[in-house]
């Protein structure tokens, strides 16, 4: 037997005599460290204790107490002084605020019991878990906590483990099922209609604003009938509302007017003209026998409404129908990009010489001339040896070889070095070296884009219209001459209708076409060729996706020499006698598109904020003093409409 006194400030704790079974407890304020003290020791426990750990003790037992019964009397002490035991990893214990051992690790569910803290999820079938939550604050103790979210058919709760067990019997009276289900039967009515009708007159607002409904209403347009769902009481005063609807509706005009939220009345009309012819051959009727049986749809595009006169069951019918199409059609964003790479080069090499003697030389004349150089040899040495006296008239031989010479070293493209002149004897003599070489890369992307409603074409063009002669034609004595033309679109064209299928996938038919101006047919010709590069194909792809179109890999090399037969083939003599050219065209061009999926409003703000922010970005670097987001204020600010 062990004895234990304390004296802390002129107050005592005295504990009695400590046997094998236990220890009789007998304090009077004493220190609460103590008492964790005397505890951690009879019970051979570990304890961390917090520096903010404090409070007084007063605690009489008429028997001993040990083992687990003194731990559970201990965690009841804590919880009287605002303090609470958690366990650690490693089998201690730390004593700290209540309020701070909320956030710590322990125990979640299980069969502990006492005054420890425990956490435990309760999950709700029936009921709303805010409400659930709501109704169980009350009876969470202070130095515990409750959580509920929207969506999430749960409620976690911390508290003391005793207070646990009775709040789980609040959950689960409180979470149970006591609604009935009900059929009504319609004559008059479309379910889909009385569905909302029985929607908007049971809907209650929650304590935190939001809406519920009082009954659960599903419609079955087999059976033409309303499932209710609901506590038994409420059925009881909503049905008989919703059976007088029903009556009532029986002594409707035979004209209805319905307006189109999302479709257009041109479109829908054919449909519902359609169904009309359908719905009476079901019903085995003739239009011109039977009076009852007339029906007429009429369209108003100006506000976009249907206006329907046949007898209500018919009326209704069609209403149904309309509803189902009439429904907000999904977006689909396309955006392409083609790249085009091409890499030509050239290489030329040729030696021009001509050698003539003069009026009494023996000298003969000779010449070598290539089509493929220039300038041309002979316009030079042409323009040398012809003089017509001083005459300067525009027609003379003279003037025309100048101007032949002119032209032929305004084609001169690379390095050409060249002598000429006169021998003693008024002969001519004269020599050209042409030297080429050059590379020439580009790099084209066009990045087009284009929005489109679902199974709606849009087309996207971006270039220029030229004109391309069809016809032309003279009039007797070359008189009235006149000339047909077509404007010719020259860019770049995207053509596409979009189809959204299950599962996020695309279908796309589209039309890619890249087109560009190569130049004039000839010199003398002002007729026009075109490069055209299209694809059109259906494919099918991803939300999001990229896939490639197709694309052209090509390479093209041409060698060309003009020589002098037999001289031009003498191994290195040869090279005076010949004119060399080499071209190398290598074209890259490739096409990738990447529709996405645009549903609602948030999926428009995201599309658009990228393109928006891009070409913000883009004036930002192009240092322009008023930037994307100014342009776009100032229309905002000066169009009245928009602001409106």
């Amino acid at each position: 037997m062990r004895y234990f006194v304390a004296i802390y400030l002129c107050l005592f704790s005295y504990a009695a005599f400590a046997e094998q079974n236990g220890a009789t407890l007998n304090y009077r304020d004493a220190e609460l460290r103590s008492f964790i003290e005397d505890v951690a020791l009879e019970t051979r426990s570990t304890f961390i204790i917090d520096p903010q750990v404090n409070g007084k003790v007063n605690l009489i037992s008429s028997e001993p107490i040990s083992g687990d019964l003194l731990f559970e009397t201990m965690l009841s002490v804590l919880k009287v002084n605002g303090m609470a035991a958690v366990p650690t990893s490693n089998g201690a214990y730390k004593i700290v605020k209540s309020e701070l051992a909320l956030g710590d690790a322990g125990p979640v569910g299980g069969d502990v019991s006492g005054d420890m803290l425990v956490t435990r999820v309760f999950t709700i079938k029936h009921t709303d878990p805010i409400t659930v939550e709501a109704a169980l604050k009350p009876y969470v103790s202070r130095g515990g906590s409750s959580f509920s979210r929207a969506g999430l058919p749960m409620v976690v709760v911390t508290d003391y483990a005793d207070n646990l067990i009775r709040i789980s019997q609040i959950v689960a009276s409180i979470d149970t099922d006591k609604t009935v289900i009900r059929t009504i039967s319609l004559i008059h009515t479309s379910p889909s209609e009385m569905a909302e009708v029985a929607s908007q007159l049971t809907a209650q607002s929650g304590y935190d604003g939001s809406t519920g409904q009082l009954i659960q209403s599903i419609p079955v347009k087999g059976s033409n009938s309303l499932i209710l769902k609901g506590m038994p009481e409420v059925l009881d005063q909503y049905m008989p509302i919703l059976a007088d609807i029903d009556r009532n509706n029986a002594s409707r005009g035979d004209m209805r007017m319905i307006r189109l939220k999302y479709a257009t009345t041109d479109k829908m009309l054919p449909v519902l003209q359609q169904l009309v012819d359908a719905f009476r051959h079901e019903s085995g009727g003739n239009a011109v026998e039977q009076s009852n049986d007339e029906v007429t749809i009429a369209e108003f595009s100006g506000t976009n409404s249907l206006v329907i006169n046949a007898e209500p069951e018919m009326q209704q019918r069609l209403a149904d129908v309309i509803a189902e199409l009439d429904i907000p059609q999904d977006q689909v964003l396309v955006e392409a990009i083609v790249v085009e790479v091409s890499e030509n080069a050239s290489k030329e090499l040729g030696l021009q010489y001509i050698l003539a003697g003069g009026d009494s030389s023996n000298i003969p004349f000779t010449v070598a001339n290539y089509s493929n150089a220039a300038p041309n040899i002979l316009a030079a040495t042409g323009a040398i040896v012809v003089n017509d006296d001083g005459s300067d008239s525009n027609n003379s031989a003279s003037t025309i070889l100048k101007a032949a010479a002119v032209d032929s070293f305004l084609g001169l493209d690379g390095f050409s070095i060249g002598a000429a002149g006169r021998t003693s004897d008024n002969g001519v003599f004269g020599v050209i070296l042409n030297a080429l070489a050059s590379d020439m890369d580009s790099n084209i992307l066009s990045t087009p884009s284009v929005m489109a409603l679902d199974n709606e074409a849009a087309t996207f063009m971006a270039g220029q219209e030229i004109p391309i002669t069809t016809g032309e034609a003279l009039g007797s004595a070359n008189s009235n001459p006149f000339r047909t033309i077509e404007r010719k679109n020259v860019g770049i064209q995207l053509d596409i209708k979009p189809q959204i299928n299950d599962n996020n996938e695309i279908r796309l038919d589209i039309r890619q076409e890249v087109s560009t101006i190569s130049g004039p047919v000839s010199a003398i010709s002002t007729e026009l060729v075109t490069n055209k590069r299209e694809i059109q194909t259906t494919v099918r792809v991803n939300d999001g996706e990229i896939i490639v179109l197709g694309g052209l890999i090509q390479q093209n090399e041409r060698i060309s020499v003009d020589k002098v037969p037999l001289l031009g083939d003498i191994p290195l003599l040869g090279r005076a006698f010949r004119s060399e050219g080499k071209t190398r065209e290598n074209t890259n061009l490739m096409i990738f598109l990447r529709p996405t999926i645009v549903r609602n409003q948030q999926d428009v703000e995201r599309v658009t904020s990228k393109k928006f922010n891009y070409m913000a970005e883009r004036q930002a670097i192009s240092g322009s003093d008023l930037s994307t987001n100014d342009l776009l204020r100032n229309v905002i600010e000066t169009d009245p409409e928009i602001q409106e």
